[in-house]
């Protein structure tokens, strides 16, 4: 009687996992929201285009709040105990808004006047190895398929698609792009791509071979494996792919100090950038605004800037 209810009882390994999943899988994607925004941000500035279809980016990362709350036990898929259609539909789903998300910024970069800044390497790095993640994910949303890959090294290598290979790239972006704003300096470029290469190569020399690995059978968690299916060289490139990252943030951690030690002035906006924080010095004063600048959308210095040129042409037309 004890062990049924321990197993199988309320208060078990099942409702554990609910609990457990309930608020572990949601908490992901609170992680990568704000790096989707930063993305955005980047993006928009570098490619110096207004930022195609905000109000249904905006739309589509609260619908991707709301499902988000209701797909955790496609981690429960091989448990038996979960509803599997249910959540093989809403995860799914979640390739709606992820679409619309992926659409806008792809939108705004057709037709833009594209920097290829440090920033705007890692945004773009962000888009095409976060779909990796993505794209692995609505994969293990399929209970057949997820059947199959379920506890192996293929789970391991589309977490570190979607959180490393995609929000850590996002977060580097958002750090070239406000690092002069915080500082009042420029990081080096030369040194900032660099760190981009090093960390592209190695994040996908690390993190690919872990999912053929996975779809080859090689389970999680192991200390040993042996090496007649041929797992060897494909961990052997994980582990360079994991010390090139290393070696990446290196050369992160270089930069910031020899950009510190040795400024190159920002100025108050080097980037052309479209939101107020731009308008104020760099770093900002701790009162920005004697008066506030008009503000009718989410690109405030925008606006102004396209009303001038708007204003000059018009002057020059007469």
């Amino acid at each position: 009687v004890y062990k049924r209810q321990v197993y199988t009882g309320a208060g078990g390994p099942i409702d554990y996992q609910n609990l457990f999943w309930f608020y572990g899988h949601p908490v992901v994607y609170v992680m990568f929201f704000p790096f989707v925004g930063a993305v955005a941000e980047v993006v928009s500035v570098h490619a110096r285009r207004r930022f195609f279809g905000y109000r249904a980016f905006a739309v589509s990362l609260l619908a991707f709040t709301a499902l988000s709350t209701s797909v955790w036990a496609h981690h429960m898929f091989t448990t038996g105990r979960v509803a599997n259609r249910y959540f093989a539909l809403t995860s799914t789903l979640l390739a709606i808004p992820a679409g619309i998300e992926y659409f806008d910024v792809i939108a705004t970069l057709w037709a833009g006047v594209i920097v290829l800044r440090t920033a705007m390497l890692f945004a773009l790095a962000f888009m095409a190895q976060f779909l990796i993640g993505g794209l692995t994910g609505i994969l293990l949303g399929s209970p057949p398929l997820n059947y199959d890959v379920h506890n192996t090294y293929f789970i391991v290598g589309h977490f570190h698609y979607t959180l490393l290979a995609g929000s850590v790239f996002a977060f580097f972006a958002g750090v070239y792009h406000w690092f002069p704003k915080v500082t009042g300096a420029l990081l080096r470029e030369r040194l900032g791509k660099l760190h981009f290469w090093l960390m592209a190569i190695g994040s996908n020399l690390a993190f690919f071979p872990m999912l053929v690995l996975g779809y080859d059978g090689m389970r999680r968690r192991v200390d040993s494996y042996p090496g007649s299916p041929g797992w060897q060289l494909l961990n052997d490139l994980s582990t360079v792919g994991a010390g090139l990252i290393a070696l990446g943030v290196l050369v992160f951690i270089v930069n910031v100090v020899v950009s510190l030690r040795h400024r190159q002035v920002a100025g108050a906006d080097p980037w052309g950038g479209h939101t107020l924080e731009w308008a104020a010095s760099s770093p900002p004063a701790r009162h920005n605004f004697e008066v506030l600048p008009p503000i009718r959308s989410y690109a405030p210095l925008l606006d102004e800037r396209e009303a001038a040129e708007h204003a000059a042409g018009s002057g020059a037309a007469t």
